[in-house]
């Protein structure tokens, strides 16, 4: 199951993307990512929830929001609302990261 994006009259396939993979494509639009990994997550539900789970866990997805995004009614609206959340952890983790390493320096006059 593949969707489109058109930009520039053009259309462009959008893959499927995993969570881990987030940080690494700052340069997507939330759109463009969200439908990628919209894909990613509807396949998990229907065919490994297990996984799914499992992947909420590590990525630190806040197991109540999760519960709740799984009572929507259609498995499409499940996989946004949980491509939404993951999205959203994964966003806080890299701001985080970026007021960590702010605020913390290395410099070579703190090494003994």
């Amino acid at each position: 199951m593949y969707l489109c994006k058109k930009i520039n009259g053009m259309e462009y396939p959008i893959q499927p993307i995993e969570p881990a993979d987030i940080a690494k494509l700052q340069h997507l639009d939330r759109e463009t990512l969200l439908q990628q990994l919209k894909l990613f997550i509807i396949d998990l539900l229907i065919h490994d929830f297990e996984r799914l789970c499992a992947l909420m866990y590590r990525h630190d997805v806040n197991e109540r929001l999760f519960n709740e995004a799984l009572m929507c009614s259609t498995d499409d609206q499940r996989a946004e609302a949980i491509a939404n959340l993951v999205i959203d952890r994964e966003m806080l983790k890299i701001k985080t990261r970026a007021a960590y390493s702010r605020n913390n320096p290395k410099n070579s006059s703190d090494k003994d």
